[in-house]
């Protein structure tokens, strides 16, 4: 039981982690500020941990989830005549993690471009280099 309860959370915090650090990152861009993005593309590896150690309880609770299936958990919904809840469930539960590994996905690609973009702030523009000096 507590294993189910913790998966479902996973999956939750996995796609919500997902949407905030996503909506961090657009509103970062939109702030158009340098320092704003540099740190948050700093940052990123940091906040994915949550995703990623998400993810990891998501399969490994999974697979106990899968193991005791029959006997605990569809057992216990045909008891109670709840094998719709029980589907629509998984059905939900599924989802929210094929979601959250979407925007995860976009969220690499978003902080791809905004590495980009600091790297083309600072890069060395041609005919610059040492411009002034004596």
């Amino acid at each position: 039981m507590m294993n189910n309860y913790f998966h479902d959370l996973a999956s939750a915090l996995f796609f919500t982690s997902a949407v905030v650090i996503l909506f961090l990152a657009r509103t970062v861009e939109r702030t158009g500020q340098v320092e704003a993005i540099r740190y948050f593309v700093d940052r990123y590896p940091k906040l994915a941990v949550l995703a990623r150690v998400s993810l990891a309880w998501i399969v490994v609770g999974g697979i106990v989830r899968l193991l005791t299936f029959a006997d605990f958990e569809w057992a216990a919904a045909v008891d109670k005549n709840q094998e719709p809840s029980l589907i629509l469930k998984l059905v939900i539960i599924l989802s929210v993690v094929g979601i959250g590994a979407y925007k995860w996905r976009q969220l690499a690609n978003k902080v791809k471009e905004l590495r980009a973009s600091l790297e083309s702030a600072y890069a060395p523009r041609p005919g610059k280099v040492g411009a002034g000096r004596a």
